[in-house]
């Protein structure tokens, strides 16, 4: 199996269950106004070691990998309080992703989940609009030998 889908798969599932109001989609950068509001979960990208094997041994030797996905919550624009509510479900997300044992039973160590930082994004029109990107490291160990049969099977 995948660690990167596995991870993806199950921080939709703790971001969504932030607030079970929110629609959880996965790596949409437009979301019609029907499905607002709503948790997003954009993939990010994924970063080898420089210290991985390379050459024969680069697909049988497991390394380290680092992803970084970002989760955004986004508001309908007439939602009152948008600041407040976005830094409520930041706090509530942050706690949630760091204490999941699923999560973290993915990680290298049993712990390798690390907060980056988070980035609103609040505009006025008629009304405030608002959303806030809340960003995590994982961990994890990649076999690349044993991808080949996750997207085969």
């Amino acid at each position: 199996m995948d660690p990167r889908e596995v991870i993806l798969a199950r921080l939709l599932i703790v971001a969504g269950d932030v607030d079970t109001t929110l629609n959880p989609i996965r790596n949409e950068s437009d979301p019609a106004a029907a499905n607002l509001p709503a948790v997003i979960l954009f993939d990010g990208e994924e970063t080898a070691r420089e210290t991985d094997p390379r050459g024969r041994t680069a697909l049988a030797t497991p390394r380290l990998v680092d992803m970084t996905p970002e989760v955004q919550f986004r508001l309908k624009a007439k939602d009152e309080d948008v600041g407040t509510k976005l830094n409520l479900l930041r706090a509530k997300l942050i706690a949630a992703v760091l204490s999941d044992e699923q999560l973290l039973g993915f990680t290298a160590n049993g712990q390798a989940i690390r907060y980056q930082g988070s980035m609103t994004a609040t505009e006025r029109g008629r009304s405030m609009e608002g959303g806030i990107g809340v960003a995590f490291t994982f961990t994890y160990a990649m076999r690349p030998g044993a991808l080949v049969e996750t997207v085969t099977a």
